[in-house]
């Protein structure tokens, strides 16, 4: 069962390990960027109790693409609030934006990160 959860539109969550996923990224920016800086997409929340260095981890996917991870922290926040919710082994779509990619003064590319539309997590 997928929930859709509806955060306070701060973004205010970021995505880590995303430095190794650019190319997913850059894809769909470039595809879904219209004269912006910044995409806001839907995304997928996946529990994924066989990781082998968090069994608390949490990918984030868009359209079924690994992007990156919630951090420790939060995944386990998220973790409890969903087991408070009553619905410990949910999917969650939410609200996320993939940021930066714009040009430095030096003339490289930022690399791109994402940032989650979620409800505040628990502490």
């Amino acid at each position: 069962m997928q929930i859709e959860l509806e955060g306070p539109g701060t973004f205010a969550i970021d995505v880590v390990g995303v430095s190794r996923r650019q190319d997913v990224l850059a894809r769909v920016v470039e595809r879904d960027r219209r004269g912006g800086r910044t995409v806001t997409i839907d995304v997928t929340l996946v529990l994924e109790d066989t990781n082998p260095h968090d069994a608390n981890a949490v990918r984030v996917e868009i359209e079924g693409d690994l992007v990156g991870y919630l951090s420790r922290e939060n995944a386990r926040r998220y973790r409890a609030d969903l087991a408070a919710a009553g619905q410990p082994a949910a999917t969650v779509g939410c609200k996320a934006r993939i940021v930066g990619g714009f040009e430095t003064s030096s003339g490289e590319r930022a690399h791109l990160g994402v940032r989650l539309d979620l409800p505040a997590l628990s502490v």
